[in-house]
């Protein structure tokens, strides 16, 4: 399947930019990774782009695993490599993360932490990740005690904590979309907004632009790191067909 991406961040208030992402592309199959750094200055931005280099060599090294498993083993790779930088600091670094896998007709996905993966087919949503956050788990539990912090995370790459990553698949047809991003971008931009936008004119790289400018514009002064990632499967064009229909075999 043939696929176009646009991509983008925007430092917003921020005094360093520690969000990493990057999409990969080996012999017809492709990787999308979006992380998000913690733990203060420079060790944030060096968590995730542990991320990053962590999916650079594997992905381009052989692997005949399952996507799912591959996956799997690319989020404990970085989660040992953000460890061991780490143990040079007295806190801790940390990092989320969220892949995609896109081989054929078929898409993976995993995740740690709330950065985040939106799945629209047909000009809807689908489906969305679910963030690894306590204000996440209240809500799930039903939990009445006292607000837990947005941004406080029970699970990250690099943490102290267990690390589960989260993964799912599905299968793809001619009009599947997806968007991964950091928390800057998701607490300011709703998935309607996302498919109001992208219903204008514009390539798909003006529409990635237009929409952090909106995300980072919202934020104002106080804005989080804001990075984000669209993937959108082209479909196959029909005018040959339609031409032979009209014309004639050639």
């Amino acid at each position: 399947m043939a696929w176009e991406f646009a991509h983008g961040s925007d430092i917003g208030g921020r005094p360093e930019q520690q969000d990493s992402y990057s999409i990969l592309d080996h012999m017809g199959s492709h990787l999308l990774v979006l992380a998000d750094g913690m733990g203060g200055r420079e060790q944030g931005a060096a968590a995730s782009d542990a991320v990053i280099e962590t999916a650079h060599t594997r992905f381009y090294t052989p692997h005949r695993v399952h996507p799912e498993q591959f996956l799997k083993r690319l989020c404990m790779e970085a989660h040992r490599r953000i460890r061991k930088l780490g143990k040079n600091h007295e806190k801790l670094s940390g990092s989320t993360v969220v892949f995609l896998y896109l081989h054929e007709k078929e898409a993976y996905w995993a995740h740690v932490g709330d950065s985040r993966l939106y799945h629209f087919q047909n000009e809807r949503l689908l489906y969305h990740t679910t963030d690894h956050s306590l204000v996440e788990l209240q809500q799930q539990e039903n939990s009445f005690g006292s607000a837990a912090e947005t941004n406080q995370l029970y699970m990250c790459l690099g943490g102290s904590n267990a690390v589960e990553p989260e993964i799912n698949a599905a299968g793809l047809g001619n009009d599947d979309l997806f968007l991964l991003c950091s928390d800057g971008f998701w607490s300011e931009i709703n998935p309607d907004e996302v498919l109001q936008q992208l219903k204008l004119p514009g390539s798909l790289q003006y529409h990635a632009d237009m929409l952090i400018r909106t995300a980072a514009e919202r934020g104002g002064s106080n804005a989080d790191n804001i990075s984000l990632l669209l993937a959108r499967n082209k479909s196959e064009k029909r005018l040959p067909r339609l031409v032979k229909r009209l014309f004639g075999k050639s």
